[in-house]
């Protein structure tokens, strides 16, 4: 027995592999790898929703730069899904973030020629990194025990803070350098992103060997016989099939669209009422630092008291997220920082816990595949919310889009306790 980050794990060769020494090594490649995708992740971000009101001259449709991007997560999550069903994780994770360093590249001319056309692709391109650097986090699930199955994802979703939380705050200085060097301010954002994207991607490419995948069975690359891959709509009936599997996506489709649709209209709501981009940043900040810095004890709380219990506090947590957010009608920072922080911080108790759940609530043979579709359903989700979300801040204003995420938080809590029921019932059959 070793202890690894606290608890105890066994080591077990398989095929003369070490499954400790192949686990410890994916968790640390997958924690550096995690650090400077995230950090792309949020130093575009913001520069993203700014970029499309000039590009448009208006905010109406100013959720369509998250909208590509989640596009682009979505289209991941089912590719890349397939992908490693039949290669493994480490060459699906290291394509998909190698695909948004051309994205952000793209962004960068889009931006500096003024062409939407351009910059609409390259936003999808950007959530195909985005989305794979999300998908990473099953990664290290696939050697881990129940037991400790939250507390690994956790310690992935935890890694992300630091370039989550530190590349935001550049956002202002890149600006100026990037009009320094003759390029639009906006641009200093996607220019921090193609470095972060690619260092990402060569981290797993080279050093995340042996891949978890195939070393827990998962997918052998080297099979004469293709691996037949499971289509979206038989992996989403596999989970809708199961009480606490139909749980786990509702929790991580709910968590994923309420941050989204928030968070993506919170930039324009504080450039609106006068917030500089360094008070954007930090703001952003304080909300990817909640999203995760915490995940660490929310993958405790979820290993220690539950799968369900911890998705009930994701919904309590953004509940009470969007009261700060819906009280913020002149975008008062004392409002927005604690607010958007408690909404990164539901995310994370609802992504950690939901993750686990989903995953050991299916057969291992389907996992990759359910995983899959969840992530595409989710980002699928997400799109639309911020598609909408910019008409309906325009429309009716940003509280009323926070009440819309309350109330769907409220359902998902509604949801934990039937579902639960359910699995009880069918659990005492």
């Amino acid at each position: 027995m070793t202890r690894l980050f606290g608890y105890q794990t066994e080591a077990i060769e398989i095929d003369g592999v070490d499954t400790l020494a192949a686990h410890k090594r994916a968790l640390s490649v997958l924690r550096l790898s995690s650090t400077f995708s995230r950090g792309a992740v949020s130093a575009s971000f913001p520069v993203a929703v700014l970029a499309i009101k000039d590009l448009l001259g208006s905010e109406t449709w100013a959720g369509l730069s998250t909208a590509a991007s989640t596009l682009g997560s979505a289209l991941a999550a089912g590719w890349l899904a397939t992908f490693m069903q039949r290669r493994g994780r480490t060459p699906g994770i290291a394509l998909g973030l190698g695909v948004a360093v051309f994205g952000a590249a793209l962004c960068v001319v889009a931006i500096q020629v003024g062409r939407l056309s351009l910059f609409l692709p390259g936003m999808i391109m950007v959530g195909v990194g985005s989305g794979t650097s999300n998908m990473s986090r099953y990664a290290a699930a696939d050697l881990a025990s129940v037991s400790t199955r939250s507390r690994d994802i956790g310690s992935i979703v935890f890694f992300a803070t630091f370039g989550a939380v530190l590349a935001p705050n550049l956002i202002g200085a890149l600006g100026g350098v990037a009009e320094g060097i003759g390029l639009d301010s906006n641009t200093g954002g996607f220019l921090l992103a193609i470095v972060l994207f690619g260092l990402s991607s060569i981290v797993i490419w080279f050093f995340m060997r042996p891949d978890p995948l195939v070393v827990s069975g998962g997918v052998d690359p080297k099979a004469t016989v293709k691996k037949r891959t499971v289509p979206f709509r038989e992996a989403v009936a596999i989970a809708w099939a199961h009480p606490l599997a139909r749980l786990a996506l509702v929790a991580l489709v709910v968590s994923q669209a309420v941050m989204v649709m928030v968070m993506a209209m919170t930039p324009l709501h504080m450039e609106d009422h006068g917030q500089t981009k360094g008070w954007i940043g930090a703001v952003i900040s304080a909300h990817t630092a909640g999203m995760f810095a915490f995940a660490p004890i929310a993958g405790r709380v979820s290993d220690r008291f539950g799968r369900v219990q911890t998705v009930v506090l994701a919904a309590f947590t953004l509940i009470g997220a969007t009261i700060f957010t819906s009280l913020a009608g002149e975008a008062p920072r004392a409002l927005l920082f604690p607010g958007l922080f408690l909404l990164g911080l539901g995310w994370s108790f609802g992504v950690v816990a939901g993750s686990a759940l989903l995953t050991e609530s299916v057969k291992e043979s389907d996992r990759v595949a359910v995983q899959g579709a969840a992530d595409l359903a989710t980002n699928a989700a997400s799109g639309i919310g911020a598609l909408t979300a910019g008409v309906v801040v325009s429309g009716a204003g940003y509280h009323i889009l926070s009440l819309m995420g309350m109330a769907a938080a409220a359902g998902l809590m509604a949801q934990s306790w039937f579902e639960n029921r359910l699995a009880a019932a069918a659990a005492r059959a």
